[in-house]
């Protein structure tokens, strides 16, 4: 959701959903709103409850229909549990559709599919826009944690490649890949909350205080150092693999904080 309002989820759970929210800002949906537990989450500023899914109503005037264009999104999926519902990196979608009503089609139903009706189709026309941005102060110790372990995994690929020759030749190849994929596997997702964070500090500074926005200036330039530097550990480590998609993976995420960091350059110099 992108809007004047910036809104941010604190919270480990909030950055899968709001990066599913995003994917849904992208699908050109036409109309919608996002309601439930992250709507709610978002009018309050804080996650209220436990949410692993996000509920969303649109518009049924609007071709084409809402869950063909989110099966076009890139990580999406058909949920088998209902055809209304989509799985977007594994976060469940569920897509309520809405159109216009009159008092004369309200006839002959209970007031529990009244209040039901009605509710959808206020939610979509009085939704207002907002931009989410879910931030984890676990993520620091996440972060601190990855490091820790990649710098085992780098003395383990280390040994095993100074063993090599000790171990057994129908065995070698496996044991090798396997001890350099697990040392390209850490700092890929210390690449991918790097980037996160290069998102947040964009976003960050061109909502704030203008007198501290150097700060988040300095925190994209930075965190993108860090995607670049993590990245460029994947793409060593995998060097023996052959054309592993973890180092495209990579590269995204590495384009991904480089426009990050522009943005916020480019605004200071506006």
């Amino acid at each position: 959701m992108s809007g004047e309002s910036l809104v941010i989820l604190d919270g480990e759970a909030m950055v899968r959903l709001v990066r599913a929210a995003a994917k849904l800002a992208e699908a050109n949906l036409g109309s919608y709103a996002i309601i439930g537990g992250v709507a709610v989450s978002a009018r309050l500023g804080q996650a209220h409850r436990a949410t692993a899914d996000i509920d969303a109503v649109v518009d049924d005037l609007t071709p084409p229909p809402a869950i063909e264009t989110l099966l076009d999104v890139p990580g999406a999926r058909a949920d088998p549990t209902g055809t209304h519902r989509v799985l977007i990196d594994g976060i469940k979608i569920e897509i309520q559709a809405t159109d216009p009503f009159t008092l004369a089609n309200l006839d002959g139903l209970t007031d529990e599919q009244i209040l039901y009706v009605g509710a959808h189709r206020y939610a979509l026309e009085s939704a207002t826009a907002m931009t989410l941005v879910a931030q984890a102060e676990q993520l620091r110790g996440r972060v601190a944690l990855l490091v820790e372990m990649d710098a085992r995994a780098f003395d383990q690929a280390l040994r095993t490649l100074a063993e090599r020759d000790e171990i057994a030749a129908p065995e070698r190849d496996a044991r090798l890949e396997q001890s350099l994929a697990r040392a390209a596997e850490l700092p890929l997702e210390i690449a991918e909350i790097s980037a996160d964070v290069a998102e947040l500090a964009a976003l960050a500074s061109s909502h704030c205080n203008p007198e501290v926005r150097a700060d988040g200036a300095a925190a994209a330039i930075l965190a993108e150092a860090a995607t670049r530097t993590a990245a460029g550990l994947v793409e060593v480590n995998l060097t023996m693999t052959g054309d592993d998609p973890r180092v495209g993976v990579a590269r995204s995420l590495l384009t991904c904080a480089e426009e990050s960091r522009g943005r916020v350059l480019d605004e200071r110099a506006s």
